[in-house]
């Protein structure tokens, strides 16, 4: 199994990663992408550093021969940088500015909406100075993408046998490890258990060949939310959702862990007219159809009707 070249985490590192990922690539040539916005400064920085050219936004790359491409900021840079380097075959590295969702680690990436599976990064350096900053949505969006792969690899466990993706034992565990670390952590005091725990999600990922034990009932959900526009943040719905999928799953304990995400700031519930949560639950299933989750065990009516018995759907 394939792993990362460089890993790198921690307060105050990021000038001597950036010197060991310069040595890496001797007389490489680096294509930095970074956001227009609260990461520009960060691009700015490590572009200088590694004498690369710098992307912003939504700007179109330079015609030029790259030796590796790194991507400073958000989930939408990340992802970008981490596509742009698939497609040519290049070294990816992943530089965040915000650690809201294993896709800082992970070989897939969402673009206009679809997930795509491409190659684990290169190499990953999170310099928690940094990562201190951030807003807080930010932590909470994180931590409910992590322990949403609880639920996610649960209900894969439970439904291998129907799955059309090859199960992989040791990653639906790694799944598992990755979100209980950091269960009943603070994140906004402590942000490293996070973003090792995003980091092992990467790999979890990696070592399936899909996003299965990342991704279950709950981003079904999480997704046909999307597509009726509640502009939540992705690791804030999943993460809503994903005490609901664990006691359909039959997980004793799914009350403690919908405890410490409310404990956390994570909202309790979504609120929705009747109409739109028949439509969101209704659809859920065809976001991801090759996926054979509880949610198509039970059917639709029925865990719709457990979210609002259960305060994880408020009807408004």
């Amino acid at each position: 199994m394939k792993f990362y070249r460089i890993l790198k985490v921690g307060s105050g590192i990021l000038g001597e990663a950036l010197k060991e990922l310069k040595s890496e690539f001797l007389g490489g040539k680096f294509l930095v992408f970074t956001g227009d916005e609260g990461s520009l400064r960060y691009g700015e920085k490590v572009a200088e550093v590694l004498d690369g050219d710098l992307v912003i936004g939504d700007s179109l790359p330079p015609d030029t021969p790259y030796d590796a491409i790194v991507g400073v900021g958000g989930g939408s840079v990340i992802d970008r940088a981490k596509e742009w380097a698939f497609i040519r075959s290049l070294p990816f590295i992943s530089i965040p500015t915000l650690i809201s969702s294993d896709g800082i680690a992970s070989p897939v990436a969402v673009l206009d909406g679809k997930s795509r599976f491409l190659r684990l990064p290169f190499g990953i350096i999170v310099e928690l100075e940094i990562i201190a900053l951030a807003p807080r949505w930010s932590f909470l969006a994180g931590v409910g993408d992590l322990v949403s792969n609880l639920s996610a690899s649960y209900d894969w466990d439970r439904f291998r046998s129907f799955s059309k993706e090859p199960y992989v034992a040791e990653a639906s565990m790694l799944a598992k490890v990755s979100a209980m670390s950091v269960v009943g952590v603070d994140p906004l005091h402590n942000p490293a258990p996070l973003t090792w725990g995003l980091i092992l999600s990467g790999v979890a990922m990696n070592l399936a060949g899909s996003s299965r034990p990342a991704s279950g009932p709950e981003h079904k959900i999480s997704h046909a939310l999307d597509r009726i526009g509640y502009g939540q943040k992705h690791g804030i719905q999943v993460g809503i959702f994903t005490p609901l999928f664990l006691k359909l799953n039959g997980y004793p304990n799914w009350h403690k862990v919908r405890e410490y995400l409310i404990g956390i700031g994570l909202p309790p519930s979504v609120r929705l007219k009747e109409e739109k949560a028949v439509e969101v639950f209704r659809s859920a299933s065809l976001t991801r159809p090759h996926r054979y989750t509880v949610l198509e065990r039970l059917g639709w009516e029925r865990v719709l009707r457990e979210a609002v018995e259960l305060g994880f759907v408020e009807l408004v």
